[in-house]
């Protein structure tokens, strides 16, 4: 890679100044360009071609963010979207919406809401909203989805800058939860009490209790009265940057045995603080402490059980601080350990700007890769695994060989996810890419607002090709892409795109492939607790190679793709062994399966 530009790159690129909460006198227009060329392109055939099939789909959602002069941060986030599978036929699309502030003009419609379509022929959705029980006003950020209560349909949690919503469902219809877990709350400098901003969400079994339990990540510590103001030269507002508010902290709802949940943040030592003074430690307690400052700023998480211990992860992508990894203990407790593991920092130890974050096996060898988006000027991470250990893993950088980094170091990524696909049996990568500043173009000629997707074609688990410009048109178009979520909607056995942007319409893709591949699509289902199975994992074998993927919620972007899982099988007539490890540990063994099956797999 020519060059790099670390996380400082935040300065010039919103010419923001002081970290001080009275309003920042204007700083000069004349940022240092980002010293960058255009790689050197090795191509090859993308193996799939993406159709824009929104239109044609009747999906007619208009993201709301409420932009306006005074140039509020949220307004540059948001934008999240989910897969909501009813049956294997009964696919739904569910996407966040934002509000706008006190005084806007409401359009025509009404109060925006969030939206869900349902699937009623081949690309062919009706908006059911309504009738669903989901046309209720929030300022939505992102969602997860899980079958939480076990009477087998997917229920829904909301994230919101403001308390965080869940919906059970009951038979169809979504009803909201009352005294369900909200975000949690921080207190400002005259003693008030606020709601948190919150962002990514997981559904996951945290103790080993066999009920599903959740995670929520909250974001920076702000209110329209305490924005903080920054100017260009010419005296127009722009977007501040993270690092001039305080960070919040993550929280884990733990599910009782009644269905109700408890706060279990602190004695999970989920809780990171920054002393005065620089020092980072666990804290043992909630609410403020005197000396200390929550380190969270948090947009993107993805659950994994990084050393093979049986027991499950997580990983979060902060902005402007360090990353987290919080690896599980057998107690239901976890241990921060994302500097020893070699994720928190760049190579430089610099903190990046983490926005949206996945992980999968790319070299199909047992070792978990993870992605995460960075700002413009930072390259995509690509940590692997080099070794696991038993309360830890040590993870290094790959996005240089792997030949991602100087692809990725102009654009803005949010939304990102690990899929096979072209199913050649490697998970390939896309990115969902947009800036936060629509002026950006005039300080920093490199750079655009809107930016066009991207995807690599994973080689054999060796490096990674840039296909974009032979992926179809919609990865030439630029968007402000946020959210990004991947399932099979007409049910070809290839995985389709959906791709959302901030304040305008998503992009849903529909994937054809260029070479006679099949898959293996593989639903797990348990009995009584934890119906969909979350965190369970098969291993598929076929040509050869043994694929390992898990069933989870959360991850990319504020967004959720589909619980089923694909397993690309080339143009093999079968897999030769499929194995499911179920959540307690039970091996179940399948034995061959045709090519082109969808199987319901029961516990």
């Amino acid at each position: 890679m020519r060059s790099r530009v670390t996380s400082t790159l935040w300065i010039s690129l919103l010419l923001a100044v002081a970290c001080s909460k009275e309003e920042p006198p204007p700083t000069k227009r004349d940022p240092e360009p980002i010293d960058w060329q255009p790689p050197v392109v090795e191509t090859i055939p993308s193996g799939v071609t993406y159709t824009d099939m929104t239109r044609r789909a009747g999906i007619d959602f208009v993201h709301y963010n409420a932009a306006s002069a005074n140039k509020w941060l949220p307004e540059t986030m948001g934008a999240g979207v989910a897969v909501i599978e009813f049956e294997p036929v009964d696919v739904r699309l569910l996407f966040i919406q934002g509000q706008l502030w006190e005084g806007q003009d409401r359009p025509p419609e009404g109060e925006p809401t969030m939206r869900l379509y349902k699937r009623i022929g081949e690309w062919q959705f009706k908006d059911v909203t309504k009738e669903s029980g989901l046309d209720v006003p929030c300022h939505g950020m992102g969602c997860a989805v899980a079958d939480y209560d076990d009477d087998g349909d997917p229920d829904l949690y909301v994230t919101c800058l403001g308390p965080n919503l869940l919906f059970r469902n009951d038979g169809g219809k979504f009803v909201r939860v009352e005294g369900a877990p909200d975000g949690g709350k921080w207190t400002d400098e005259k003693g008030n009490e606020i709601w948190s901003w919150s962002t990514g969400a997981a559904w996951f079994d945290a103790n080993g209790d066999g009920r599903l339990d959740l995670i929520v990540l909250n974001y920076v510590h702000w209110t329209p009265e305490t924005d903080v103001k920054t100017k260009f030269t010419d005296a127009s507002n722009t977007y501040t940057r993270p690092q001039l508010y305080d960070g919040d902290t993550v929280r884990l709802y733990l599910q009782k045995e009644d269905g109700s949940f408890e706060d279990a943040t602190a004695r999970a030592g989920l809780r990171i603080v920054q002393r005065t003074g620089g020092k980072v430690e666990v804290a043992g307690e909630l609410g403020p402490i005197e000396g200390a400052r929550d380190m969270g700023k948090s947009l993107g998480l993805v659950v994994d059980d990084f050393n093979r211990d049986g027991i499950l992860d997580f990983m979060v992508a902060n902005d402007t601080v360090q990353n987290f990894m919080f690896c599980g203990r057998k107690d239901g407790s976890f241990n921060e350990c994302a500097q020893l593991a070699g994720v928190a920092f760049d190579d430089k130890g610099l903190a990046r700007a983490g926005m949206g974050i996945d992980s999968a096996e790319v070299a199909n060898d047992g070792r978990s890769v993870v992605a995460i988006g960075n700002f413009s000027g930072e390259p995509v991470f690509l940590f692997k695994v080099l070794r696991q250990l038993e309360d830890h893993v040590v993870m290094e950088d790959e996005a240089v060989s792997a030949r991602i980094g100087e692809a990725t170091l102009l654009p803005l990524t949010f939304g990102l996810a690990f899929l096979d696909a072209d199913l050649d049996g490697w998970p390939d990568l896309v990115l969902a890419n947009g800036h936060i500043e629509p002026t950006v173009a005039n300080v920093q000629k490199e750079l655009q607002y809107e930016q066009a997707p991207q995807l690599f074609r994973n080689r054999e688990g060796k490096r990674f090709f840039d296909v974009s410009l032979d992926a179809g048109a919609p990865f030439r178009k630029r968007i402000v892409g946020r959210g990004l979520a991947y399932a099979d909607l007409d049910d070809d056995g290839d995985l389709d795109l959906i791709i959302t942007s901030n304040g305008g319409r998503p992009m849903v893709l529909r994937a054809d492939l260029q070479e006679e591949h099949r898959s293996l699509r593989l639903r797990l289902r348990q009995p009584e607790r934890n119906r969909d199975a979350i965190g369970a994992v098969a291993l598929v074998t076929a040509n050869g190679v043994t694929q390992r993927r898990m069933v989870r919620t959360g991850g990319s972007y504020l967004s959720q793709s589909e619980l089923t899982l694909t397993f690309g099988l080339a143009k093999a007539g079968r897999a030769e062994k499929v194995t499911v490890v179920w959540p307690d540990g039970t091996r179940q063994e399948l034995g061959p399966l045709a090519a082109g099956s969808h199987v319901i797999v029961r516990k």
